[in-house]
């Protein structure tokens, strides 16, 4: 898990960055969101302050919930910015 970046979701809780592509991802998350959900989430990158995910699948673990999904939107600036933090 990536500690380094935060996802701070707009409407409440967040979560860390487990693994991406840059299209793709998969993230620990201290909220559940059903299927199809569009979630925001206030980020510290320099190309951007707030990016958006789509769930494609949740499922509750011990600590939170594994959601798994889609960036939508995203500048190829910002997606080589996520990629080279969860490269690190």
């Amino acid at each position: 898990m990536n500690e380094s970046l935060v996802l701070h979701w707009i409407d409440r809780g967040s979560a860390h960055i487990v693994q991406t592509d840059g299209h793709f991802a998969t993230l620990q998350s201290t909220r559940q969101a059903a299927v199809g959900t569009p979630l925001v989430a206030r980020v510290r990158l320099e190309s951007a302050e707030r990016i958006r995910f789509k769930v494609k699948d949740c499922r509750r673990e011990p600590n939170g919930f594994l959601l798994v999904g889609r960036w939508v939107d995203l500048s190829k600036t910002t997606r080589e910015e996520l990629l080279a933090i969860t490269a690190a």
